[in-house]
């Protein structure tokens, strides 16, 4: 649990998530207190906890509730529900059809929500809707569920999925934690649905766990859905930080010989090991490089040009070209999107 040691997240979202614990009539401040957080701090719902703490109140939330949504929708998600979605879509050949399974075995449960996969050009939106008549106690409810999906979607490929959108269909509450809970994705609030958006070209990438890999994922939940989520092997993780940490490693020609020195091995033995984790460095400085440019983007006013430089780009078109390949939109687009 190391890996948890410098995470924190906002009381109100601790708040949030027991909402549904509440009006059932659990007793909230003595949860609080068995995970060792003092209910004083529901008063600050700007103070921040440890991940580790909160996610051992999600366990002791839901076993006391025998609900995998913490009492947040019309009726309890009983535990063992997400093992079964998850044993079904495990199996499938690539992310288009496990997404569209996930969307049909979770709407056989007809609760809250209904799940839709809708892929058009080269934009995909996995969506959520309130089904009407159907209670849903808290927001927090919609963004773990959005949450939910990303993480076991990027699992399931050993791909982290760069989210050109987020969609929220409720104003944006105050202290939120999109920024961290979706990596600093544009998010869009009042929308008429929920949703997560990102590039078409992932639903072709192939599922590459299955049963054995689950039963580790399902035993360390929810503690994957609240760790950063890198390409999945350890080496990925490491490539991606020297490569966040070197001067000019996007652009430059030594990249692959500067990480392998700095790792301490060869660029052959490196190009091997990435291999056996089901990716290779210039996916992995490829996946930096699109974030960061739709980073940029939605949050700041920098101009095309910088934020080629600033993305390891020589000259802006190519960076409009390979932004275009990416998402389906020039980077002049794409930011005038956002502010509709």
């Amino acid at each position: 649990m190391g890996n948890f040691d410098s995470l924190s997240i906002a009381m109100t979202t601790v708040s949030s998530s027991l909402s549904g614990a509440a009006q059932q009539g659990i007793n909230v401040l003595a949860l609080l207190r068995k995970c060792g957080i003092d209910p004083r701090l529901l008063n600050s719902p700007q103070a921040r906890i440890p991940v580790r703490q909160f996610i051992k109140l999600c366990r002791y939330s839901s076993g006391r509730l025998n609900d995998e949504q913490y009492g947040l929708l019309e009726k309890p998600q009983r535990l063992g529900t997400y093992r079964a979605i998850a044993i079904n879509v495990v199996h499938a050949k690539n992310l288009g059809d496990a997404l569209n399974r996930y969307a049909e075995f979770s709407n056989l449960f007809e609760n809250s929500f209904e799940f839709q996969l809708k892929a058009k050009a080269r934009r995909a939106e996995f969506i959520i809707r309130r089904r009407p008549l159907m209670t849903v106690h808290n927001n927090f409810a919609v963004e773990s569920a959005l949450m939910i999906a990303h993480r076991f979607s990027s699992w399931l490929i050993n791909e982290r999925i760069t989210l050109q959108g987020v969609y929220i269909d409720y104003p944006s509450p105050p202290f939120h934690e999109y920024n961290y809970l979706f990596y600093g994705a544009p998010v869009l609030n009042n929308q008429d649905y929920a949703a997560i958006e990102f590039d078409a070209g992932y639903l072709e990438r192939p599922i590459v766990q299955n049963e054995v890999h689950l039963e580790s994922y399902l035993q360390n939940a929810p503690a994957k859905l609240y760790l950063p989520l890198d390409e999945s092997g350890q080496l990925s993780l490491q490539v991606r930080k020297i490569l966040s940490d070197l001067p000019n490693s996007l652009s430059s020609n030594t990249a692959l010989s500067d990480t392998s020195k700095a790792l301490g091995i060869s660029s052959d033995t490196l190009r091997r090991r990435l291999k056996r984790e089901g990716t290779n460095f210039q996916t992995i400085r490829a996946n930096i490089r699109r974030e960061l440019a739709i980073h940029y983007l939605a949050s700041s006013s920098e101009t095309i040009e910088n934020i080629a430089y600033k993305t390891g780009y020589t000259e802006p078109g190519a960076f409009i070209r390979a932004f275009k390949n990416w998402t389906g939109y020039t980077p002049l687009k794409f930011r005038k999107q956002l502010e509709y």
